[in-house]
């Protein structure tokens, strides 16, 4: 009898022991179910927040697709983590800009350039890039009015002058130095005023000649390139050898992709003087009559520009050196 109650004890506790197991079993099926239903929504979430920060991107909003994709740096989806980190250095180089502090965004921005996709975030990265350019530019052509000014180099400080207010305003840091700029606007105009009034050479009348022939005249390029063809001055060649010149020297094509590579913007009344130097370098020379005085030609800027990595350089009209304006 105490043999067949030893036997039920020990039947009963094996029969605990299995249940105990089998509940354990079901727990933890329960924690991994759970877990993995977590990992699915935070993927599907992830997928979500991705395709809202394209959107965001496609039409300009930065600062936005930044804030959707926060969340998912660590993401396990390698796109979307990615597009988080790269998405947060074009917002630090975006806050650069607008400090106009270009030492700060040139690094990052130019890192960015190497990223090819998404096709929504590349084409933000070449906005960005358009927009330094823009802003280096505004700061060349600020530092010049100043510079050329002082140095009493009138004729230059306009055509920095004009170069800056040519540039598009709805840059904040562009629009701040083109208010900026006007306090030397009076002062370079009264200045050229009064070199005019002691030069012969501003004797010229508007309805003897047209702006091309002032500008050809006046133009470095142009020079060379006629003396270099007839060992003569440009300055007694006569009219239908100058307007040969003046076409020789404006390739349409050279000038479209400096444009888009500098964002020098051409202006009614510009006119543009090309020069092949070999190995893909071109010298570029933008040139407009005086608004006050048509017989007096101002020089915009001479720039340095290769049609194959798309750097632009422009030129110190006091120290003849050239200085980089592109991130390229």
């Amino acid at each position: 009898m105490r043999k067949f109650k030893k036997s039920l004890l020990t039947i009963g506790a094996t029969v605990l022991v299995v249940a105990g197991l089998g509940g354990c079993g079901n727990s933890n099926d329960n924690e991994q179910s759970a877990s993995q239903s977590t990992s699915t929504s935070q993927v599907r979430a992830a997928k979500i927040a991705y395709d809202k920060s394209l959107t965001q991107l496609d039409n300009g909003r930065v600062n936005k697709a930044y804030e959707t994709l926060k969340p998912y740096k660590n993401s396990e989806i390698k796109k979307v983590s990615q597009l988080a980190i790269n998405t947060g250095d074009l917002k630090i180089v975006k806050d650069n800009l607008n400090a106009n502090k270009l030492k700060n965004a040139k690094t990052k921005l130019a890192d960015l350039l190497e990223v090819t996709e998404p096709t929504e975030f590349v084409k933000q990265v070449k906005a960005t890039n358009k927009e330094y350019s823009v802003i280096n530019l505004a700061n060349t052509y600020y530092a010049e009015i100043q510079k050329y000014y002082q140095a009493q180099k009138y004729n230059e400080a306009q055509g920095s002058l004009e170069s800056l207010e040519d540039l598009d305003s709805s840059y904040k840091v562009v629009a701040g130095l083109q208010q900026k700029a006007k306090t030397y606007k009076q002062k370079v105009a009264t200045a050229l005023a009064e070199e005019a009034s002691k030069s012969s050479a501003a004797a010229v009348s508007s309805s003897s000649t047209t702006s091309t022939y002032v500008n050809t005249k006046n133009s470095t390029l142009a020079s060379s390139q006629y003396s270099t063809q007839t060992g003569a001055d440009i300055s007694s060649a006569p009219s239908q050898a100058v307007s040969s010149v003046a076409n020789q020297l404006a390739d349409e094509g050279i000038i479209s992709q400096f444009q888009a590579a500098s964002g020098v913007v051409k202006q009614t009344g510009d006119q543009y003087f090309t020069q092949n130097q070999g190995n893909n370098n071109y010298l570029i020379e933008i040139r407009t009559t005086s608004a006050t005085n048509p017989g007096v030609s101002v020089l915009k800027g001479m720039y340095r520009f290769n049609t194959q990595t798309k750097v632009v350089q422009k030129m110190d009209s006091l120290t003849g050196s050239y200085k980089q304006v592109s991130v390229n």
